[in-house]
């Protein structure tokens, strides 16, 4: 599901972190998109945990009127699939008008890939 964060039309940095809650290994990666744009790689994890610290985005004004596409891909094949609906995911956006907003995955974010693997989808809308 998608979901809008203000930005505001200053030239104050917006902040986002994701922290990715799962038993299994996970990778993160974040594009920004303008409308009718090539997607830009902005961010990605580091480790296995698929999280993202905060990092600095952009500026306030460049980012209105873009779109965030958050990507995780969780690899739970090492675990019994009753544990699978064990997922968290938070998406921390900070700096715009809209001030410090947390966002939780849907569940129309989520689909099963094969072999035990979850993609996990998020659309940020940035006004």
């Amino acid at each position: 599901m998608k979901r809008t964060y203000i930005t505001g039309e200053d030239a104050n940095s917006i902040t986002l972190g994701v922290k990715v809650g799962t038993q299994g290994t996970a990778y993160s990666s974040v594009y920004s998109a303008h409308s009718g744009g090539p997607e830009t790689k902005i961010a990605d994890s580091e480790d296995d945990t698929g999280s993202i610290r905060n990092v600095n985005i952009g500026k306030a004004s460049k980012l209105r009127n873009s779109y965030l596409l958050i990507s995780t891909v969780i690899d739970l094949s090492a675990f019994d699939p009753t544990t699978w609906d064990n997922l968290t995911i938070r998406y921390h956006l900070n700096g715009g008008s809209s001030g410090n907003q947390v966002y939780n995955q849907d569940i129309d974010d989520t689909k099963m890939l094969s072999d035990g693997k979850i993609l996990v989808t998020k659309p940020i809308e940035l006004q």
